[in-house]
């Protein structure tokens, strides 16, 4: 009895670890809005001479890129964003003025200013994880909100800005 018992335990521990690997598997994961150690903080200096002095918060930073396909999807979002009167700024990460002006010329420029991080210095000072991904920050200046991933419908942006608007 104790033998079988012995040959059993390594099944039984496989059984276990698969059993909570599929549960964990299966869980619904939370995309978009994520935890950023920037939470709560005050945005910090970016690495832009011409950083805009006279925008005032609240403000959405928007990293963006024009080679970037889920900047594409998300492009109509910003749009409908910036229509209804919040003030974002773009980021371009990685790209050429060029290609960002054929970009926003062919799909409308929801920026208030557009700077570019050709080296990713500010990117990583944001510490983002790739394109696209926006920042809210509040009228105190601090940042409330992270979105990684684009803004794929109203809910996401409505929470997004409802955060920042706190």
């Amino acid at each position: 009895m104790r033998k079988s018992l012995v040959t059993l335990l390594p099944l039984l521990l496989f059984v276990l670890l698969a059993l909570l690997f599929a549960d964990r598997l299966a869980a619904p994961r939370v995309t978009g809005a994520i935890d950023s150690p920037l939470i709560g903080k005050p945005m910090p200096e970016l690495p832009f001479a011409n950083w805009p002095k006279n925008i005032k918060p609240p403000y959405i930073v928007n990293v963006f890129a024009s080679w970037c396909a889920p900047c594409a999807i998300e492009h109509p979002n910003l749009i409908a964003i910036q229509k209804a009167g919040i003030t974002i700024i773009g980021i371009a990460y990685k790209d050429t003025p060029a290609n960002i002006k054929k970009y926003l010329k062919a799909g409308g420029n929801p920026y208030k200013t557009v700077l570019y991080d050709d080296k990713g210095e500010a990117a990583i000072l944001l510490g983002i994880t790739g394109v696209p991904e926006s920042f809210a920050v509040d009228a105190q200046g601090l940042v409330r909100a992270r979105q990684q991933g684009p803004f794929a419908d109203l809910g996401t942006i409505n929470d997004f800005v409802r955060e920042m608007l706190k």
